[in-house]
């Protein structure tokens, strides 16, 4: 009976290694697939490729504002973000014009 008590709690403790090889593993598995996914995002949005992309898209928007006309609703919106924006960039362009 003793010896199969011995191979009973030797079973339960080669289960148990195995199932925290299987946490330590999955646990660097994930670390390392999250680091190269950061790398690559990284690399990606410092790319001068992406800078290009940005810039054609910004153009290209900004070519879509000045096609048309604009409606009161959009004079409005874009009256009041001017306005914000020249608010709060007001101590630079003074500093600028002397």
């Amino acid at each position: 009976m003793p010896n199969n008590i011995k191979k009973a709690i030797g079973g339960k403790r080669k289960f148990i290694y195995l199932v925290l090889i299987f946490i330590i593993l999955i646990y660097f598995s994930v670390n390392f697939i999250q680091s190269f996914f950061q790398n690559k995002i990284l690399s990606i949005l410092n790319s001068p490729r992406f800078e290009n992309f940005i810039i054609l898209k910004a153009e290209g928007y900004l070519e879509k504002l000045g096609d048309g006309e604009l409606t009161e609703k959009e004079i409005e919106y874009y009256s009041n973000l001017l306005n914000r924006i020249n608010e709060k960039f007001k101590p630079v362009l003074d500093k600028l014009e002397n």
